[in-house]
C-alpha cells in the first residue's frame, strides 16, 4: 500500500500528463485503501488548474484539453458514486445551476469548474450548452439553486448573461438566484455593468467565487 502522499503525487502527474490509465489505476488503488476520497479529487482538481494553464500557454492543444477534462469528470463521477450512502460523501454546501448560453457550444472550462464544485461538495445541476436564458432561469428554479454560473466563449453571445439578470431581477428575493458569469470576452467591468453578482476567469476562481456568495 503506497502512502497518501506518494499516491497523490502519482494521480497529479499522470493527470496532467493526460494519462488516463494511470489515473484510474491511481483513482482505484486510493480507494482501496481508504484513504479520504475528497483529498484525492481536490488534488486531481489542481492539475486541472495547472492543464488549464499549459492549454493557456499553447502548452497544450484543445484535444489535449478535452481529453483531460473528460478524465476528471469520470473519475470524479467514479469516486462520488463509490462513496454515495456512505459518511465521506461532503456535506451538500448548496446547489449550483451551470450552463453555457444560447448560441455557444463551448464548455469544458464548465465541466471542469462542475468536477471542481462537486468535489469541495456542491450539489451541482450542469445543463449543458447553447440554452435560452429562460430555460436556466426556470431551472436554476425548479431546483431552488443558491447559484447560476454562466458562461459565453464569444462576443456574439454574451447578450445572453444579461438576459438571465434581467430574468431573475422578476423573481422574488426569496426564489432568485445569484449570478456568477464567466468567459472568455466576459470581464469584471461587463459583470458589474450587467449586474451579476461574481465573475469568474477561470474554473478555480469559478470554485472561490461560488464560496464567496455562499457566505453573503
Amino acid at each position: 500500500m503506497l502512502q497518501e502522499d506518494k499516491l497523490l503525487d502519482m494521480g497529479y502527474e499522470a493527470l496532467v500528463q493526460i494519462n488516463e490509465n494511470k489515473v484510474l489505476e491511481v483513482a482505484r488503488e486510493w480507494m482501496d485503501s481508504e484513504y479520504d476520497p475528497m483529498k484525492l479529487l481536490s488534488k486531481l482538481a489542481e492539475a486541472m488548474v495547472e492543464i488549464g494553464r499549459k492549454f493557456d500557454e499553447k502548452e497544450y492543444f484543445l484535444a489535449q484539453f478535452i481529453l483531460s477534462s473528460n478524465i476528471m469528470e469520470n473519475v470524479t463521477k467514479m469516486v462520488l458514486e463509490e462513496i454515495s450512502g456512505t459518511g465521506l460523501v461532503p456535506e451538500n454546501k448548496g446547489t449550483i445551476i451551470m450552463g453555457t448560453v444560447r448560441n455557444d457550444i463551448h464548455d469544458l472550462g464548465k465541466k471542469i469548474a462542475a468536477s471542481m464544485l462537486r468535489v469541495e461538495g456542491f450539489n451541482v445541476v450542469d445543463l449543458g450548452k447553447d440554452l435560452p436564458a429562460e430555460i436556466i432561469v426556470q431551472k436554476a428554479a425548479e431546483h431552488d439553486a443558491d447559484v447560476i454560473i454562466a458562461s459565453a466563449m464569444t462576443t456574439l453571445s454574451m447578450s445572453g448573461l444579461r438576459e438571465i439578470r434581467e430574468l431573475l431581477e422578476s423573481l422574488t428575493k426569496r426564489k432568485r438566484a445569484k449570478l456568477l458569469v464567466s468567459g472568455a470576452p466576459v470581464t469584471q467591468e461587463y459583470a458589474d455593468a450587467i449586474g451579476a453578482d461574481a465573475y469568474a476567469k477561470t474554473a478555480a476562481d469559478a470554485v472561490l467565487a461560488t464560496k464567496r456568495l455562499m457566505m453573503r
